[in-house]
């Protein structure tokens, strides 16, 4: 052989073999890629996305179930009734309110009525949270707004201000019963000068509501000062119905912790105590209530589907309704 064709010759790579058998082992950048979720957690996320609830809901349910997951080290299938006791009487430890454990309790319900329903969960065998009770819990506090504190917020609205007339506006649209994640998302085209359409923050629904002509006429105001303001504020149809107007974020969507903050605000100016958006849906249901709107359309117009939830904003004028009816009874009128 010459020595042309010896350097011609394939030269065939050597395979060092590892003493483990010659399984190739994994590199750094596969071993810092995180661990597949196991089936408990595929379940959480398949029960959230079939039950289609609102995102906070989503995100509320799904914190529970993780939290459950991992104080209970097994499959949802080997979960007993006397795990799910234990794990009520650890909440009680940490000295967690009877409310907030009764929802950690339901979202464990409502997450094993599920697996049953898709075939996830024996037919024939109860559930581990069937024989578990609810704690106790103290009747909902009536959050409806005393005339006279209305009154002190709408005289702090009337007072010159860089905001103003954005606020009047926004306290107009929460008195008629918004959710404050709701009035944070409308748009200007929401609005088509008779009926305010409002996407529903729970049960996916869309509701198509009137405004008084006092709501009304503040929300024209605001519209016609952006028209006047231009630039940043000009009216786009497709944008923010509510806007920032502070330098740092001017023109951008004014959000719920922004809408939120501005009550607060509103709520030390006029020296009302615990004022936050809620509480004026809390005002709609009771005033509502006192002027005799069937149960049915007030619920439709606060986008609220359960009688058990409704009563939890119509509770003050129920109770106002009995005293006064009680006095009228023997004969003496309220002072």
């Amino acid at each position: 052989m010459t020595q042309v064709e010896t350097s011609q010759k394939l030269i065939l790579p050597i395979n060092i073999v590892a003493l483990d058998g010659g399984q190739q082992q994994p590199s750094d950048s596969e071993r810092s890629l995180p661990k597949l979720p196991d089936l408990r957690h595929w379940q959480i996320e398949e029960f959230l996305r079939q039950t289609g609830k609102a995102d906070n809901t989503q995100r509320s349910y799904k914190r529970q179930l993780q939290k459950f997951s991992t104080w209970c080290n097994k499959s949802w299938l080997d979960v007993t009734p006397s795990d799910i006791g234990k794990y009520r009487r650890e909440l009680k430890q940490q000295e967690l309110k009877p409310a907030s454990i009764n929802h950690a309790l339901n979202t464990l319900r409502a997450f094993y009525q599920w697996l049953r329903r898709s075939n996830g969960y024996p037919a024939g065998q109860p559930l581990p949270t069937d024989a578990i009770g609810l704690e106790r819990t103290t009747q909902p506090q009536d959050l409806h707004i005393d005339k006279e504190d209305l009154a002190d917020i709408w005289h702090a609205l009337s007072t010159d201000g860089a905001t103003r007339i954005r606020d009047r506006a926004i306290v107009a649209l929460l008195s008629h019963g918004l959710r404050a994640s709701e009035l944070s998302v409308l748009n200007v085209n929401s609005w088509n000068g008779k009926r305010l359409t409002i996407h529903r923050s729970k049960g996916q629904n869309v509701s198509e509501i009137p405004l008084s002509k006092q709501a009304r006429q503040h929300l024209e105001a605001y519209f016609d000062w952006r028209q006047q303001e231009g630039g940043a504020f000009i009216l786009i149809p497709e944008g923010p119905m509510f806007l920032c107007q502070d330098p740092k974020h001017k023109g951008e969507r004014l959000g719920y912790k922004g809408l939120y903050r501005m009550v607060k605000k509103l709520g030390a100016i006029s020296q009302v105590d615990d004022i936050r958006p809620h509480r004026f849906r809390h005002e709609f249901g009771t005033s509502i209530t006192r002027k005799g709107v069937d149960p049915l359309y007030g619920k439709e117009l606060m986008g609220i589907k359960s009688d058990k939830v409704y009563c939890r904003y119509t509770q003050g004028a129920l109770k106002q309704a009995a005293a006064k009816a009680y006095l009228q009874a023997i004969g003496e009128d309220e002072e």
